[in-house]
């Protein structure tokens, strides 16, 4: 699993994560391939502030990545997008 946290953006930070789990079996019998599954979280407060990233970004429909970096950009965006909306409704 990758993860990374990145900010102050809009002064949230933003944790980002990318695991690798298996597909179904391909037709010969043999384990599927690989895809990436992405989550993010964020909140104020700092990396190390732990308590603060509780605010889980909805990423729409399900969505599966080729590589780790795809599933870390995607959902950074995610939550920027999702940042951004949440302060022009202040």
């Amino acid at each position: 699993m990758a993860e990374r946290v990145t900010g102050p953006y809009r002064s949230y930070y933003i944790s980002a994560s990318a695991r690798l789990v298996q597909t179904h079996e391909s037709k010969d019998g043999q384990p599927g391939a690989g895809i990436y599954v992405g989550s993010v979280s964020f909140g104020q407060g700092g990396p190390d502030n732990a308590r603060h990233f509780e605010a889980l970004v909805d990423l729409g429909p399900e969505r599966r990545f080729a590589t780790e970096e795809e599933a870390l950009t995607h959902v950074e965006q995610a939550a920027r997008a999702y940042i951004d909306r949440l302060l022009q409704s202040t």
